[in-house]
């Protein structure tokens, strides 16, 4: 049981949620003009009662609604200003035309509207109101002559049928100037050049960095030649002595002490020092081609035992 209460709380939060998802995507429409379809109720959208207190006959008041309103409306959006203007019909057996606005649940605002053409051949008037949505429940009332009475029917915008154009109505807004403010605001907001200006302030200290820097060389240049002199004369015999002090000299006067009655003995020591070098390279390059030779005699090896594997396998 309480699975099942779970699952009814379920799925009617998710038809709260898309009621709520409709006026949403109604009041997201963008600036400019729209045709659109006109719905037409001749019951009350909230209580589901007819309020025009003639025929209970439903489809009869359906058409005779429906016969009063022309199908398409035109939908002028400025910003947060939205116009809906309904074209009704049978205007020459017509009088005392009011149109309203639905404030909450089952109440109406009557609301003042601007006659915008008038079709004798179609026998129609254009009515222009101020709604605050698009969607937005309307009733109209009108007198009607044959029938010695007013009438009451609603209607309302059908908001997925919104397409841009004018059609055959007046527009009183004119859209193209919304769209060239719109391209103007771009324009205006890569004007900050005050950047640059600053850029070009904080590279002038600068170069004024690198005067002040020039003098500080000078008197240490000035300092510089009278100490470079002294450890001149110093660093000279100092220099003069490390290379006495290297490994070369070192070894010399080893080799003078075991020869110094014959000097022709000095060269003996480098001539052997040689060929000694070259055995040892001799050794390392037999020990490279050692190496080369048995890395050649595993591949062949290796070669040969693939060769047999795959013969086996044939």
């Amino acid at each position: 049981m309480h699975l099942k209460q779970i699952g009814a709380l379920a799925s009617c939060l998710a038809l709260l949620g898309s009621l709520l998802i409709v006026p949403a995507s109604a009041a997201s429409v963008e600036s400019g003009v729209y045709t659109a379809s006109m719905v037409t109720s001749y019951y009350n959208p909230d209580t589901g009662n007819v309020d025009d207190g003639g025929t209970a006959n439903a489809a009869l008041g359906e058409g005779m609604c429906r016969s009063a309103t022309d199908r398409t409306c035109l939908v002028e959006v400025d910003g947060d200003d939205i116009w809906i203007t309904v074209r009704l019909l049978l205007q020459s057996n017509c009088s005392d035309v009011a149109l309203y606005t639905r404030d909450s649940y089952d109440s109406y605002s009557q609301v003042s509207y601007d006659i915008m053409s008038e079709d004798a051949g179609n026998d129609s008037i254009d009515y222009r109101i101020k709604v605050s949505e698009v969607g937005q429940k309307l009733k109209c009332t009108m007198y009607v002559s044959p029938m010695g009475r007013d009438v009451l029917w609603y209607l309302y915008v059908d908001t997925s049928t919104l397409t841009e154009g004018s059609g055959d109505f007046v527009v009183s807004i004119d859209p193209s100037t919304e769209a060239s403010v719109a391209t103007e605001q771009p324009v205006v907001s890569p004007a900050p050049t005050p950047a640059p200006t600053t850029s070009a302030n904080t590279s002038s200290p600068a170069p004024s960095a690198t005067p002040s820097e020039a003098p500080d060389p000078s008197p240490a240049g000035t300092e510089v030649p009278e100490d470079t002199q002294t450890p001149d004369e110093s660093d000279a015999p100092s220099e003069s002595d490390t290379p006495e002090d290297t490994s070369e000299p070192s070894e010399a006067p080893e080799e003078v002490e075991d020869s110094e009655d014959d000097p022709k003995l000095e060269a003996s020591p480098d001539e052997s020092a040689e060929p000694g070098i070259g055995n040892g390279g001799e050794e390392s390059s037999a020990g490279s081609g050692i190496q080369i030779g048995i890395g050649v005699v595993s591949v062949a090896v290796i070669g040969v035992v693939i060769y047999a594997v795959k013969k086996r396998k044939k």
